[in-house]
């Protein structure tokens, strides 16, 4: 029967999990006749071996000879010399399991004392009756299998009636705290100890565990469960890492803080908030006997490789998703995956989550996702694949302007694989996508139409102009009205387009000559032709770069009634146009041609009325033109980013309402000069766009990329002076500009005529 000292528990339950009392064993696993059994203190008594055990003693020797007693000790005729004999007892078993206790405490650190108690007692070898008795208790104290962690999580259930201490065993869930390398345990204790083993960072339980209790993981640190545990509490992880290489029957639910992970078998599988799955201990599989459940907030860890294997739940019976993030990670990596890791990935799918019953619910988001690569899931009635790939963004959603818009849907629907589309995948941020776009638009070929279209001015005034001359001299005294002239003009012209948030801005210039000959006729009218040659070179945007060669021909006319004159005339100009451009971002570089015809045609008319001062002679006028531009096709070649486009046509009505003023005096017999000068008010009708349509050479959408836009008005200047240096040759030379909200025009010529 244990000592009055053995049954303290009884009185205070609250002791008994720090307390063990020990019975001696003989080497034949029998309790030996010097020991008392377990008795009434079976649930926290172990059995040791006791008996025929050498141990060092001391033994009392006399000095004098004397007889050992008590009053020779005490006259100090005594000494004690060290020796060895065999002894037996609960003297002898109790430092045995000390010492076991001893080992345990260096082998599991983050363990409280009342933890070494208990798996001293649940890895026992059992003896006698099958469980806990009177005899043995626990059993013989097994330090290999204590070695491996608990085999048993006790609860009060797993204690016999007849030795249950009321009270007891109340904490019926195991702490494995293990708290990582130099933290404090126990502080401000007297146990306060620094945990500096491997062991409080990472470790491995391999036994069986049973038992009716559960277990708790707390710390920052990694718990390995290898066995096969059947016991019957919950499983809690509420910080570090639990991994289940073995098995678990007990149900596991990951908290905030918490991660589960393992290649083996759980009972079932919650995940709440701020919790966490990462299956396998690099890629693996973890396996749930019943159902699986991701709460919102939760987090599924995939770790995924090229050769199409990741990590995966297969579960038994259902999986209910109510959110939660799926992040994916190369293996064995910490982090997301980069956008590199994504592009190598590109159109693998993973099987990530089975589930024989079904699935339900969705998670919330998935990642990483970048600007048009990332992630995505898909559901199946039993599963969710993960795939790597395209992600829900559209191209046009991170455009800005119209242009960038039309561009990025065009190019949403090449189909993969076209190197303008992969290129515009990889784009890392909104912002290069939408330099991409610009220079992917082919703006350069809506540029040099919009020029051409602006430049038929200079034809047209120069017509005008010559129609005006000739009627000046006309009413000189010195030409006679049926004489014809032909005249020359050399033309120069500067032109600025501004660009605005939608198209880039050029730069443009326009040289070449044009001539004529025009004859009165007998009936008031003047009528001639014009032919020239000019050539326009234009930049803009992005090196991109258009010429454009242009011959002309046109038939003009005049008739006066009074002081009122009546201009018009009609032009056809053919255009050979070269462009070239340049596509360079991200990995994409283009260096794309095209070389294509198109012409110009315009009709114009004038009315003037001449007012004649005595030194100034005023001409209040107003002129309408009509300009069509239509080419005849576009087909580029270079690199992929290259373009085709249909034939089209741009046009344009243009009014200006002005007042024209010139002077003329005689310098000398035969030599007259004339200054003349021009103020008017252009406007612009119907639509301002200039806009050209396209296609990639890859695909068939097509989509309309818009120059800078004309300004609905503008400002006419005009300033020239003429020389008639005899009767039958004048010299001129004038300035002609068009200052205008987006575009700024300047234009100079010279020009010369001769009468015959």
């Amino acid at each position: 029967m244990p000592t009055r000292d053995g049954s303290l528990p009884y009185l205070f339950p609250e002791v008994l999990d720090r307390y063990l009392t020990v019975t001696n064993m003989t080497p034949n696993d029998d309790l030996d006749v010097s020991s008392t059994s377990c008795g009434h203190t079976a649930s926290y008594c172990v059995s040791a071996p006791g008996t025929d055990i050498y141990s060092a003693v001391g033994r009392f020797v006399s000095r004098t000879g004397a007889p050992i007693t008590e009053a020779a000790l005490n006259r100090g005729e005594l000494s004690v010399e060290p020796g060895y004999q065999e002894m037996s007892g609960t003297s002898m078993a109790a430092p045995l399991v000390t010492g076991a206790a001893a080992v345990l405490m260096q082998r599991f650190p983050y363990m409280t004392s009342a933890q070494i108690a208990d798996v001293l007692k649940t890895t026992a070898t059992d003896l006698g009756a099958p469980g806990i008795d009177a005899r043995f208790g626990w059993g013989k104290i097994n330090l290999r299998d204590a070695m491996d962690g608990p085999g048993m999580l006790i609860a009060p259930a797993d204690i016999p009636a007849e030795f249950y201490v009321p009270g007891s065993y109340t904490n019926t869930q195991f702490v494995a705290n293990i708290p990582g390398i130099g933290a404090l345990l126990d502080a401000g204790t007297p146990l306060e100890r620094q945990c500096t083993g491997v062991e409080c960072a990472w470790d491995v339980w391999r036994n069986n565990i049973a038992g009716h209790g559960g277990l708790t993981k707390e710390g920052m640190g990694t718990l390995i469960m290898t066995g096969a545990n059947i016991y019957a509490g919950p499983t809690l992880v509420n910080q570090g890492r639990l991994t289940v290489n073995g098995s678990v029957t007990s149900a596991v639910s990951v908290q905030n803080g918490g991660i589960v992970g393992g290649s083996g078998t759980v009972g079932s599988l919650t995940a709440r908030r701020g919790g966490t799955v990462a299956p396998g201990n690099s890629i693996g599989t973890l396996n749930v006997a019943g159902n699986v459940s991701f709460e919102p907030g939760s987090r599924y860890a995939v770790e995924v490789e090229p050769n199409g294997q990741s990590d995966r739940i297969q579960s038994s019976g259902s999986a209910t998703i109510g959110g939660g993030e799926v992040a994916v990670t190369l293996e064995n990596s910490p982090n997301l995956l980069t956008e590199s890791e994504v592009r190598s990935l590109l159109g693998q799918q993973y099987n990530i989550l089975t589930a024989q019953q079904g699935v339900s619910g969705q998670f919330d988001a998935v990642a990483p996702n970048y600007l048009f690569l990332g992630t995505g899931l898909s559901y199946q009635p039993t599963g969710v694949t993960l795939s790597v790939g395209r992600n829900g963004t559209s191209f046009a959603s991170v455009a800005q302007t119209p242009n960038e818009r039309a561009v990025a849907a065009a190019a949403d629907a090449l189909a993969a694989g076209n190197p303008v589309y992969e290129s515009l995948l990889n784009s890392g941020t909104a912002g290069e996508a939408r330099q991409a776009f610009r220079q992917l638009s082919g703006q350069i070929h809506a540029d040099i139409a919009s020029a051409l279209v602006n430049d038929s001015r200079y034809l047209r005034e120069a017509l005008n102009g010559r129609l005006r001359q000739a009627e000046g001299l006309a009413s000189s005294s010195a030409i006679k009205a049926d004489e014809g002239g032909a005249w020359a003009q050399l033309l120069g012209a500067w032109d600025h387009a501004s660009g605005d948030a939608n198209s880039t801005g050029y730069q443009a210039s326009t040289y070449g000559v044009l001539v004529g000959l025009d004859s009165a006729t007998a009936d008031d009218w003047r009528l001639g032709v014009a032919t020239g040659y000019t050539r326009t070179s234009l930049h803009g945007g992005y090196g991109s770069k258009a010429d454009s060669d242009n011959y002309h021909l046109a038939a003009y006319g005049d008739k006066q009634f009074g002081a009122l004159a009546l201009r018009g005339g009609a032009s056809y100009t053919w255009h050979r146009i070269d462009t070239k451009r340049s596509v360079n971002y991200g990995m994409q570089s283009d260096r794309d041609t095209a070389k294509y015809s198109a012409r110009t045609e315009q009709l114009f008319a004038e009315a003037g009325y001449s007012v004649k001062g005595e030194w100034l002679n005023l001409e209040p006028f107003v002129n309408l033109a009509y300009v069509n531009f239509e080419n005849n096709g576009i087909a580029e070649s270079g690199g992929a980013a290259a373009r085709r486009g249909d034939k089209q046509h741009t046009d344009a009505t243009v009014s200006t309402l002005g007042l024209r003023a010139d002077t003329e005096w005689q310098v000398s017999p035969g030599t007259t000069v004339t200054l003349r000068s021009e103020l008017g008010w252009q406007h612009q009708y119907g639509g301002l766009e200039r806009g050209t349509g396209l296609r990639f050479n890859g695909g068939n959408s097509a989509f309309v990329v818009d120059s800078v836009p004309v300004s609905r008005d503008g400002m006419v200047l005009k300033a020239g002076a003429e020389v008639a240096v005899n009767e039958n040759v004048t010299l001129s030379l004038g300035y002609g500009g068009l200052l205008s909200q987006h575009h700024q025009d300047n234009s100079v010529n010279a020009g010369f005529s001769w009468r015959f």
